[in-house]
């Protein structure tokens, strides 16, 4: 008899919270809704969802949490709580988009009744859009020559966008790299672009020197042979960094000390200012001279 009273008393409380369940459920109303009738992919509509419902009843909307397909969510804008004789009403609006290309979406929302141990969700109706095309009656396949295109040859200038987080780095690195070449192999760069400057200034200095020698000895002239001079002492300045072109014969052979050197240079001297027409090999010699000068001072660079 005990154990039929437990049941029973288990049964009829079972009983009244269905029926409470029931009546709460009765008088719970929700409405929701597009704004719209129809939208195109990637454009956003408005949905309505409202409640109305007890006071006493705590009731919660869908946040941005909420899954809204076939629809992505974008915003929502609350209003506020309006409260009449028991009765609360709350709305919400939220700003839906979609990306689906079936010609008729619904959509349908929930609410949801707070319970101590569990909530009660109520939904709305159901409501649908349509789904507006851009292209009509577009076929499976199309030839290329049934395609419905317009023909533009004119130019359209496209903007190129820079990217300075990508030249900044290949900047830094081109940077960090060409110090660590300059620390490593600084000294053999100068040294080899060194090198080529002096083969270069060698080389035209012979050129205009031979000519001259040349013309000498072809047809002697005073101003020829003045002119050769002048030439192998601004060489001999620029491989020596000594004056020369600043020094009389004497004050070049105090630099030099060199016997031969100072007799082709008075012989030189003799054929400028006394018409001595021998002075041809005075200036072979001169340039002799210039071409050994020229390699002791490529060894010293090289081996510097």
């Amino acid at each position: 008899m005990e154990l039929s009273c437990y049941r029973m008393c288990r049964i009829m409380a079972i009983f009244l919270l269905c029926c409470l369940s029931e009546s709460y459920a009765q008088d719970v109303i929700v409405r929701g809704g597009f704004f719209k009738d129809s939208l195109r992919v990637g454009d956003q509509t408005g949905y309505y969802l409202a409640a109305e419902y007890p006071t006493n009843l705590s009731i919660l909307f869908p946040d941005s949490t909420f899954r809204f397909a076939p629809f992505e969510y974008e915003n929502k804008q609350y209003f506020p709580t309006r409260t009449t004789q028991g009765r609360s009403y709350d709305s919400v609006i939220y700003y839906l988009s979609t990306f689906e290309v079936d010609s008729i979406q619904a959509l349908n929302l929930p609410v949801f009744q707070l319970n101590p141990m569990d909530c009660t969700v109520f939904l709305s109706q159901r409501d649908t859009i349509r789904l507006s095309e851009l292209v009509k009656n577009l076929p499976d396949t199309v030839t290329l020559k049934n395609l419905p295109l317009k023909v533009n040859v004119a130019y359209e200038n496209v903007p190129h966008m820079f990217n300075y987080l990508v030249a900044g780095i290949v900047a830094a690195v081109l940077l960090l790299a060409g110090g660590v070449v300059w620390i490593v192999f600084g000294k053999q760069i100068k040294r080899h672009y060194r090198l080529k400057k002096m083969q270069k200034a060698h080389q035209k200095f012979l050129e205009i020197f031979n000519q001259q020698v040349d013309s000498v000895k072809a047809a002697f002239s005073s101003v020829t042979t003045e002119s050769a001079l002048s030439q192998w002492k601004k060489y001999m300045e620029q491989l020596e960094a000594r004056p020369y072109t600043k020094l009389t014969t004497k004050e070049t052979l105090l630099i030099e000390n060199n016997e031969l050197l100072g007799r082709n240079l008075h012989t030189v001297d003799a054929a400028i200012y006394g018409h001595d027409t021998s002075v041809v090999e005075s200036l072979e010699s001169l340039r002799n001279f210039a071409d050994r000068r020229f390699v002791q001072k490529l060894e010293e660079v090289k081996h510097g």
